[in-house]
């Protein structure tokens, strides 16, 4: 079986061979309607979940009749593990990356997905997502910077050693990516301490070295979730 992610900005599709991911395809967003082709053409049963409405309706219309393709949607969870007032509009890759971290952890756990848009949610060792935060990621931070305020310098995405800044770049760089860490650092000391950190994503490795506490860095955490949940609903088999 294959596993299928579509984030804002990139598709990725991994199978698992009995002791790690293996990534079988990947591209950009916007080819999701050649990302379908694919998956007819491997006639290979997969599972998916998208925060991309646009992408899902272009894979639906090019794999028209075909079964080979299963969306994992909130309608797919226990209600009971679900503390959260909006499930309709709650992304499933915030769920699944926890349910993912829940089964590697077996306790509690915080997880900060640092990609287009930076998530930190917490699942407690119930199993039950008790929601958390979605605000911009890295990216969106310095883009914002650079359209509204282009007479800034572009600067390099790091955190100066002297604090306050003395020239406008290293100002800059607090101001970004020391605000960033720094947004980030304030809203994981809100949740249970005792709970294991996670940070996954694009930038999660750049984050990881830069928060206060120390976190499990896995790019697979989404791909974790849909397994077990796939597991425990027997689909396919």
């Amino acid at each position: 079986m294959n596993y299928l992610d579509i984030g804002n900005t990139a598709i990725k599709i991994k199978s698992w061979t009995g002791n790690s991911w293996q990534q079988v395809y990947t591209t950009e967003t916007a080819n999701a309607a050649e990302t379908a082709s694919w998956i007819k053409r491997q006639d290979k049963n997969t599972v998916g979940v998208s925060v991309v409405p646009d992408a899902v309706k272009k894979m639906n219309e090019t794999m028209g009749d075909s079964k080979l393709l299963k969306w994992l949607t909130v309608d797919d969870l226990p209600k009971k593990s679900l503390d959260y007032e909006s499930p309709a509009t709650m992304g499933m890759d915030r769920y699944l990356a926890c349910l993912g971290a829940l089964s590697l952890a077996e306790k509690s756990v915080v997880v900060i997905d640092a990609g287009t848009a930076c998530t930190i949610d917490y699942m407690d060792d119930k199993g039950v997502y008790r929601g958390g935060v979605i605000m911009p990621g890295m990216m969106l931070w310095e883009k914002s910077l650079q359209q509204y305020a282009p007479a800034l310098p572009k600067v390099v995405r790091d955190i100066p050693m002297r604090w306050p800044g003395k020239n406008t770049e290293d100002s800059v760089r607090w101001g970004l990516s020391g605000a960033f860490v720094a947004a980030v650092d304030g809203l994981v000391r809100k949740y249970d301490y005792l709970a294991d950190l996670y940070v996954t994503g694009g930038d999660g490795d750049w984050l990881a070295k830069r928060i206060e506490r120390s976190p499990k860095v896995n790019s697979n955490l989404i791909f974790y979730g849909m397994k077990q949940l796939v597991e425990s609903r027997l689909w396919f088999t």
